[in-house]
């Protein structure tokens, strides 16, 4: 079932920056074939900048420029339909703005860096890791909160290089990227005191379209000699440079998970603005990336290669270039209502029941064994089933009556789960599999902490267990993982909880 209308609102100029855009417009194209429509939400965009959107496949309605409250106002009058998704991206919109906007949409998304107010979101994400519900004021409920490069989203160019083998440059090549707007002018510092140092080769520094001091700063590279300015360059140039630098001086934003998804290697990081503290904090404790004031200690050092390269092993273990994968997957998901049944562990009580519906004949009907489960069998499988640590088996109850509605059940093994389920036969027909398959695997997701893929197998004729698999946000892999004929499989990438 494909989204609904994507709307994605977020400002970008000289003063503040393209990065709320830039984001918005990478989840953009990760989405795009999800969703019925992609509009984006600008105030006065440049002629560049439209470009870039509609190039990316979404169109563009400049909103006119007014207070915040107003425009909120205007958006709920004009432009908003109860079935979109609005994702908003900028530190203007508040909890206020939010509150506004959130009634006359089906889902609100807020990407967050500050968590420095209330959230009326249904959904937010802060790419930055080390973050929890406890940093957050979360208003909606059943609000999710997705954090870490896990769900960052990044432009197609570096999603592909991430899938690369890693880069073998030197860190004697560095690049200097401090956002495309760089607005408080240090990349000529930076530039100047790499230069200085004897062991770089060569400096590469890239900025944008919407930075303000262009013709001075290429007036003074004129003299440079060991100096390289890019301009607006595209995002594959931007890979194919930053796998030439072995070393990087980046804000902490989304141009150093961009190089660490690219290749990586040495990263230091110089924070430019109040709203990169975290990933600055995240990078530098996961061992991600170091501080820029070492950089004259770590690049004239010997052990420079050898640090670059443990650097670039624990980047390309972190960006592993399953974020458009979960992305999609919750949103997919955040379709889905709020299920009017619990789940519970199973007990020893439950035994008869899970007899009576294992051999129920619909569920034998689209099992890949067929044959009805004896007893005894089923009595010595569900003893060693509640002993084993990885096996996790949840009853849905019926929120209202407390009626058993179903089971799912979870065997993990290594970094993997297989998942099966069924549904009691009074509550088959309700569209309630899609939301037992999301619920169960929220929290598979958390009991096993190891896991990172839950696979589920399903007959190609179980065509109401395809849908389900698919509306709660799995995908089908491109073959098989069961040796079963006639059968598709299913996934769920997990990320680190």
């Amino acid at each position: 079932m494909p989204l609904p209308r994507l709307l994605l609102r977020a400002d970008g100029n000289s003063h503040i920056g393209l990065g709320h855009v830039m984001r918005l417009l990478a989840l953009a194209e990760i989405l795009r074939d999800e969703a019925a429509e992609c509009l984006f939400l600008v105030r006065e965009p440049s002629p560049e900048l439209q470009v870039q959107l509609t190039e990316a496949g979404c169109a563009v309605l400049t909103v006119p420029v007014q207070p915040l409250a107003e425009e909120a106002a205007w958006l709920v009058r004009h432009i908003l339909l109860a079935t979109d998704v609005l994702v908003l991206d900028g530190y203007a919109f508040t909890y206020s703005y939010q509150n506004t906007v959130r009634g006359a949409v089906a889902r609100l998304v807020y990407l967050d860096d500050l968590h420095s107010f209330p959230l009326a979101a249904d959904v937010v994400l802060n790419p930055a890791g080390g973050l929890s519900l406890t940093h957050y004021d979360l208003r909606q409920p059943g609000a999710r909160l997705l954090v870490g490069p896990a769900y960052a989203p990044l432009r197609s160019a570096f999603r592909q290089a991430s899938s690369w083998p890693a880069s073998t440059a030197l860190p004697d090549t560095v690049m200097v990227c401090l956002g495309g707007a760089d607005p408080t002018h240090q990349t000529r510092h930076v530039a100047a005191a790499l230069l200085a140092l004897p062991s770089v080769a060569q400096v590469h520094a890239v900025l944008g379209s919407a930075y303000s001091g262009w013709d001075e700063l290429h007036s003074w590279a004129t003299q440079q000699p060991r100096l390289t300015l890019h301009r607006s360059l595209s995002a594959a140039e931007l890979v194919e440079l930053m796998r030439r630098c072995g070393a990087a001086v980046c804000s902490p934003s989304t141009v150093s998970y961009e190089y660490c998804a690219a290749g990586g290697g040495l990263l230091l990081l110089l924070p430019v603005a109040d709203n990169q503290h975290d990933i600055n904090q995240y990078l530098r404790a996961t061992g991600l990336a170091l501080p820029y004031p070492s950089a004259p200690n770590v690049l004239t050092s010997a052990e420079a290669g050898r640090l670059a390269a443990q650097l670039r092993l624990r980047q390309r273990q972190v960006f592993d270039g399953l974020a458009p994968v979960r992305l999609r997957q919750e949103f997919r998901a955040m379709q889905l209502l709020a299920p009017p049944f619990h789940l519970r562990p199973v007990r020893p009580t439950d035994s008869a029941q899970l007899l009576a519906w294992t051999n129920d004949p619909t569920v034998r009907q689209h099992s890949f064994n067929p044959n009805p489960v004896p007893q005894p069998a089923h009595e010595q499988w569900f003893a060693a089933r509640l002993e084993d640590p990885n096996s996790l088996l949840l009853v849905a109850e019926d929120a209202a009556s407390g009626q058993p509605v179903g089971l799912i059940r979870f065997q993990a093994e290594g970094t993997e789960a297989t998942l099966s389920y069924l549904l009691d036969a009074a509550y088959r027909g309700r569209g309630l599999a899609p939301l037992l398959l999301l619920a169960g695997t929220r929290m598979a997701v958390h009991f096993f902490a190891r896991v990172r893929q839950i696979v589920g197998h399903v007959q190609t004729a179980n065509v109401a267990s395809v849908k389900a698999f698919e509306r709660a946000g799995y995908h089908q892999s491109a073959k098989p993982l069961t040796p079963a004929p006639d059968s598709v499989s299913f996934v769920w990438e997990a990320a680190e909880v």
